[in-house]
C-alpha cells in the first residue's frame, strides 16, 4: 500500500513539473517576441519572413507525417486507418519478443508501433506476398496504458509489462539500450496525453468564465439573480475514480463495491443534486461498475485459470457482488460450471484400485459429498427460485457419473453379486443424500433400469444355455466332497441360501445329489436373491419372467430323463427346491409369485398355505 501511494504522489509530482517546464517555455517564447519586437514599426519584414518560413516548416512536418503513417497503413494488414486523427504521429516502433506473463515462456515475435494516442500491436507474417510485411493484432489507448519495468529473473531479461485492461502483454528486448529506449519513449506519451488533457480542461474552463461574468453584470441587480452557493464535493468523492482504479488493481472487490455504492449515494443526496460534477463522476462510476462486473465475470470463469484447488467458497465473493449487480442469472451458471469442473476432479481423482465394488463405493461418496457441499454453497448465495437451476445440474451430473459407472459394472465378467453390491452400495448413498432436502433416487433408478434388466436377461439366458450341456454331461452320481471341511463348506453354503441338505450326506463326505442338480439349485436361488434386491417395483416382471423360464426349463429337460437317479434329482426339485423358491419370493415381496405357481400347478405339485398363528391374544388393552 505505501509502494502504490508514494507511486501515486510521484505521479502527481511529475505532472507538477511538467507542468512548470511548459510555463517557462511559454515566457521564454513570450520573451523572445517581446526582444526582436522594433519600436520604430518596421518588424513587418522579419515577422512575415518568419511567418512564411514557420509555416513551410510546418507543411513539411505535416507531410512527413502523413508520408510516414500511410507507408506503415501499407505495411501491416487489416490496419486501422491511422490518419482518422489529424494529431497522431508516430513516436517509436521496433521488434519485441512477447513473453507469456505466467508461464515466462516465448509466445511470438512481435513489431511495435508506439503513437503519442495508441499502441498498436502487429505480428510477423510468415508468408508474406507483397509489400505487406505484418498483421494487424491490437491496440490500446495512451490514456488505459501503463508500463512496469520487468526485473530480469531467469531466461527473462530486459522485459517490461504494459498492463492495458483487462490485458497484460510481457515484451523483451534484445538489449538493455533498446529496453531503455522504449520505456523513455512511453514517458513521453503518456506527459504528452497529460498535457492535451491539461489544454482541454484551460480551454472548458475559459469558455465557462464569460458565461459567470455575463451572470454577474453590472446591469443585474443582486435582489434580480442570485447566485447560487454550491456546496463542494468532499475529497474523497473527487477522487474516487481513482481510488477505484487502486482497488480493483489489488483486488478488493468487496470494498470496490462499498465504495461505489457510498459514492452513488452521497452524490444523490439533496446537497449535491445540481453539482455540476455529479453526472460526470456518477458515469465515471457506472464505468468502474462495468470494469469491476468483466473482472468477475471472468474470475468465475473456468476456462479463465480457474482452478479446484480454491474450493468452492473461493467463488463465494464474486458470486456476492454479481448478486447485488442483479447479475444472479450468469453468476448461477458460472458457479453451476465451477461445481461441474469440481465434481469431475473429485471423482477423476479416485483411483481404480482393487475390487470394483470398493471403487465404486468410493466414487459414490466423492460424487456425494461433492454434491452437498455444492448444495450447501448454493443455498448460501443465491436465493430460493433458483433451486430449480440447481436441480437440473445435480440431475445432469448423476446421469454423468452413472453412465460411467454403469460401463465398469455391467460387463460380462462382472458377476450378478458383485453388481448388487456396487447398486446397493450407489443407493445407499443416495439414500443419505436426502437428508441435505433432495432426492435423486428417482433419476438414479431410471438411470440403472436398462442395465439391470439387460443383465438379469444375460443372466438367465446364459444359465438356460449351460443347462442342457450340463444335464447332457451329468452321469448322475452322488457329488463326491472329499473331506469332511469341504462337505461342511458345501453345507455352511446351502444353508445361507435356505437348504438344509444334511439329511443327503452320505459317509461324511457324499451328497446324494448329482452336479447339475447342485449347480441348479445355486443358481436360481442366487437369480431369485440378487433379482429381487437390485429391481424396483416396476420390474418385477422381469425377476418373475427370469425365475420362471430357467425353472421351466430345468423341468423340460428332467421330464424326458429315464434314469431313475435323474428322476430322483427331479423329485428333489420339486418337492424342495420348488416351495422353497415360492417361499422366500413371499417373504421378499409380501405376495406370489404367479407364473411359478401355475408352474408348480402343472407338474402337481401342492404347495401348503402358511400355518395359523396360536398365539393367544389379549381379552383386554391392560397390557399395552
Amino acid at each position: 500500500m505505501q509502494f502504490i501511494e508514494t507511486a501515486t504522489e510521484i505521479s502527481h509530482l511529475e505532472t507538477e513539473m511538467y507542468k512548470l517546464s511548459h510555463l517557462l517555455s511559454d515566457q521564454r517564447i513570450v520573451l523572445t517576441t517581446l526582444s526582436q519586437a522594433s519600436i520604430l514599426g518596421n518588424e513587418n519584414t522579419l515577422s512575415r519572413e518568419s511567418l512564411d518560413n514557420h509555416d513551410l516548416e510546418g507543411e513539411r512536418a505535416e507531410e512527413e507525417r502523413k508520408n510516414k503513417l500511410t507507408s506503415i497503413s501499407e505495411k501491416v494488414e487489416s490496419c486501422m486507418n491511422l490518419l482518422d486523427f489529424p494529431d497522431r504521429h508516430l513516436l517509436h516502433e521496433g521488434d519485441l519478443l512477447e513473453i507469456d506473463a505466467e508461464e515466462n515462456t516465448a509466445l511470438q515475435r512481435m513489431h511495435v508501433y508506439l503513437f503519442n494516442d495508441c499502441l498498436m500491436l502487429t505480428s510477423w507474417i510468415s508468408n508474406r506476398r507483397g509489400p505487406m510485411r505484418y498483421k494487424f493484432q491490437t491496440s490500446y489507448p495512451i490514456s488505459t496504458l501503463a508500463v512496469v519495468n520487468v526485473r530480469d529473473l531467469g531466461t527473462v531479461k530486459q522485459a517490461f509489462k504494459v498492463l492495458a485492461f483487462p490485458d497484460t502483454r510481457v515484451f523483451q528486448c534484445n538489449s538493455i539500450a533498446i529496453k531503455k529506449d522504449w520505456l523513455d519513449k512511453f514517458d513521453v506519451a503518456k506527459k504528452m496525453h497529460i498535457e492535451k488533457e491539461n489544454l482541454k480542461q484551460k480551454k472548458k474552463d475559459s469558455m465557462d468564465k464569460p458565461k459567470h461574468e455575463s451572470l454577474e453584470s453590472p446591469s443585474l441587480s443582486v435582489e434580480e439573480i442570485p447566485s447560487p452557493q454550491l456546496t463542494p464535493l468532499p475529497d474523497w468523492v473527487v477522487d474516487v475514480t481513482e481510488e477505484l482504479d487502486v482497488l480493483i488493481v489489488e483486488r478488493h472487490f468487496q470494498k470496490t463495491y462499498e465504495l461505489m455504492m457510498a459514492a452513488q449515494k452521497t452524490l444523490n443526496e439533496e446537497e449535491f443534486k445540481n453539482h455540476p460534477q455529479k453526472c460526470e463522476i456518477l458515469k465515471k462510476i457506472e464505468q468502474k461498475q462495468k470494469v469491476l462486473t468483466e473482472i468477475l465475470l471472468k474470475e468465475l470463469d473456468v476456462n479463465h485459470n480457474w482452478s479446484p484447488r480454491g474450493g468452492l467458497r473461493s467463488s463465494r465473493p464474486p458470486v456476492i457482488i454479481l448478486n447485488k449487480f442483479n447479475l444472479t442469472s450468469q453468476a448461477c451458471e458460472l458457479f453451476l460450471d465451477i461445481c461441474s469442473h469440481t465434481v469431475k476432479a473429485h471423482v477423476k481423482g479416485v483411483q481404480l484400485e482393487g475390487s470394483i465394488y470398493s471403487y465404486v463405493k468410493q466414487v459414490g461418496e466423492v460424487f456425494f459429498c461433492s454434491l452437498s457441499d455444492a448444495l450447501t454453497e448454493f443455498i448460501v448465495l443465491f436465493p430460493k427460485n433458483k433451486l430449480s437451476a440447481f436441480i437440473v445440474w445435480a440431475s445432469m451430473q448423476l446421469r454423468i457419473l452413472m453412465s460411467q459407472i454403469i460401463k465398469q459394472v455391467f460387463t460380462p465378467q462382472c458377476a450378478l453379486d458383485s453388481v448388487l453390491e456396487c447398486v446397493q452400495s450407489l443407493r445407499e448413498q443416495c439414500t443419505l443424500f436426502c437428508e441435505f432436502g433432495l432426492d435423486l433416487r428417482f433419476q438414479m433408478n431410471s438411470c440403472l433400469r436398462t442395465p439391470i434388466i439387460r443383465a438379469l436377461k444375460e443372466y438367465k439366458e446364459k444359465i438356460i444355455d449351460s443347462m442342457k450341456s450340463k444335464i447332457t454331461d451329468d452321469k448322475w452320481t452322488p457329488v463326491n466332497m472329499h473331506t469332511k471341511a469341504g462337505m461342511n463348506k458345501f453345507l455352511t453354503q446351502m444353508e445361507n441360501l435356505g437348504l438344509i441338505l444334511v439329511r443327503y450326506v452320505i459317509n461324511e463326505t457324499w451328497v446324494d445329489l448329482s452336479s447339475s442338480t447342485v449347480w441348479f439349485v445355486q443358481s436360481i436361488i442366487t437369480v431369485q436373491n440378487v433379482g429381487l434386491k437390485i429391481v424396483t417395483k416396476d420390474m418385477m416382471d422381469v425377476v418373475d419372467e427370469c425365475i420362471y423360464s430357467i425353472f421351466s426349463s430345468r423341468l423340460m429337460y428332467s421330464s424326458v430323463n429315464d434314469v431313475s437317479y435323474a428322476h430322483k434329482n427331479y423329485k428333489f426339485i420339486l418337492d424342495t427346491v420348488l416351495p422353497l423358491v415360492l417361499k422366500n419370493y413371499k417373504q421378499e415381496v409380501g405376495y406370489d409369485n404367479e407364473k411359478l405357481l401355475e408352474l408348480a400347478k402343472k407338474y402337481g405339485v401342492n404347495i401348503a398355505p402358511p400355518k395359523k398363528s396360536n398365539i393367544t391374544k389379549y381379552t383386554s388393552n391392560e397390557y399395552l
